[in-house]
């Protein structure tokens, strides 16, 4: 694909070089550069040697092979704009064409001036696609920055976003899998689809069919209607198994038919449809572990990780908070309308040094509760769910490393945390002591040692 405002390469897929030439003349001063496939077998050594923005495809209603070159451009080039040039007695081919994934059709004869019209249209909707993808990615990446690992990981998803391959996402519940999934989906070129996400475990086994599927009026008991299914939902779009490896073994022996030959059949019906959809699943449970005892097919697994992306525990990765933070107040700012701009050098210690079981959920759950706890537009430990607080005697320095001279001795940091819980729990010392997960003597002790006595 060009770079944004290159010159775009424009294939057209003819037999008739008349119009072809015409084309070429009349764009001749343009940022096109043309390429004129007479084949199939032309058309795809294009493809497989050029990066080429726009095809041009003109059907033949004897040429059955050239609608596959949809599907195989798809997939090839998937950025490419196709555009199809149709008689009036083909527009169902035209029909299924753009059900494929192209992006619009023009009745023969089409005019010179015509084509040219969609061209500088589609270029320009390329420009600003790809303008709005580098945005997205420079913010992505800075949400990812200072982690080596989440920035290894958001770099492939980049990789496999342009493709229709299938991507299994695994990690911890919470650890962002469907947000990653929709970043897939966002980068692709489906993102004008519709992104469809499944919870597999909240479904339960007799209703799967139905609603991956659909069903077919009468067909069962309630079936008061035709119903299309989850993958009908997502056609030319994404769609997001959550939990698979919750399906039951007669679940996974359906979808695994649909993996296999991208048909199906609605509940009730007698015939087999198609659609166009990219699959991505995603779970917190080992797949490989459920596979040895046997209650997750060693297929399936393999039809679902063509490409594998592992999101790793919050408390792994822990140099990615601040930006997290960052982004999880602007949010909560705009919809409770507050303008928290600011956190305390406390507070940061506190979420520095937590261990996130319920990880980037749980961080965004905290910073909700701080945003809207918070006063004078800024949070402080006060503001933090008192969970943190638990068992965390010591507290060291904030993620981002301090100059040699801010660093505090471990005495002083004991010495700061306890005297904050004593004036937080307005000296109450039996939760003092539980909360710091001491006994009452030791408070004392520590209390006295460090001149903390109540005045």
């Amino acid at each position: 694909m060009a770079t944004l405002n290159s010159q775009k390469v424009i294939l057209f897929i003819s037999v008739d070089d008349e119009f072809v030439a015409g084309i070429r003349n009349h764009i001749a001063f343009k940022s096109y550069e043309i390429l004129h496939a007479h084949s199939s077998s032309s058309a795809l050594a294009y493809m497989d040697s050029e990066e080429i923005d726009i095809v041009v495809l003109d059907i033949k209603s004897r040429a059955n092979l050239e609608i596959d070159l949809v599907n195989y451009t798809r997939t090839r080039l998937p950025h490419a704009e196709i555009v199809i040039l149709a008689e009036m007695h083909e527009l169902e081919e035209a029909s299924n064409a753009m059900r494929r994934g192209a992006s619009l059709y023009l009745i023969k004869p089409v005019k010179i001036e015509d084509i040219n019209a969609v061209l500088e249209k589609l270029s320009h909707r390329q420009d600003a696609h790809l303008e709005h993808l580098e945005l997205q990615q420079r913010v992505l990446a800075d949400l990812m920055a200072g982690s080596s690992v989440m920035e290894k990981t958001f770099k492939l998803a980049m990789k496999i976003a342009p493709t229709v391959s299938t991507v299994l996402i695994a990690g911890e519940s919470g650890t962002g899998k469907e947000f990653f999934a929709r970043i897939i989906h966002k980068m692709s070129r489906r993102a004008d689809g519709r992104f469809v996400a499944m919870n597999c475990g909240a479904i339960p086994d007799t209703l799967f069919e139905s609603e991956l599927f659909g069903h077919k009026k009468g067909s069962f008991t309630g079936a008061d209607r035709d119903k299309a299914g989850l993958v009908e939902e997502a056609d030319l779009g994404t769609l997001l198994l959550d939990e698979v490896g919750e399906l039951s073994p007669q679940a996974q022996v359906k979808l695994l038919r649909f993996l296999q030959e991208r048909s199906f059949r609605r509940i009730g019906e007698t015939r087999d449809r198609s659609v166009n959809v990219r699959i991505i699943a995603a779970s917190n449970k080992d797949l490989i572990e459920l596979i040895r005892h046997g209650s997750f097919r060693e297929d399936l697994y393999y039809r679902l990780n063509v490409f594998n992306l592992h999101l790793a525990p919050l408390r792994k990765r822990k140099e990615t908070i601040p930006n997290l933070v960052k982004l999880f107040v602007h949010r909560y700012n705009e919809i409770t309308g507050k303008r928290v701009n600011k956190i305390s050098k406390a507070a940061e210690a506190v979420m520095a040094n937590y261990d996130y079981p319920g990880n980037v959920r749980e961080l965004e759950n905290i910073v909700e509760h701080a945003v809207v706890l918070a006063e004078n537009n800024e949070i402080t430990e006060n503001d933090l769910p008192e969970v943190m607080f638990r068992n965390r005697l010591l507290l060291g320095p904030p993620a981002a490393a301090p100059d040699e001279k801010e660093i505090k001795s471990l005495r002083d940091v004991e010495k700061t945390h306890i005297a904050m819980v004593l004036e937080r729990k307005k000296y109450n010392y039996t939760e003092v002591a539980r909360l710091l997960g001491i006994s009452r003597s030791t408070l004392w002790r520590k209390m006295k040692e460090y001149d903390l006595e109540q005045r």
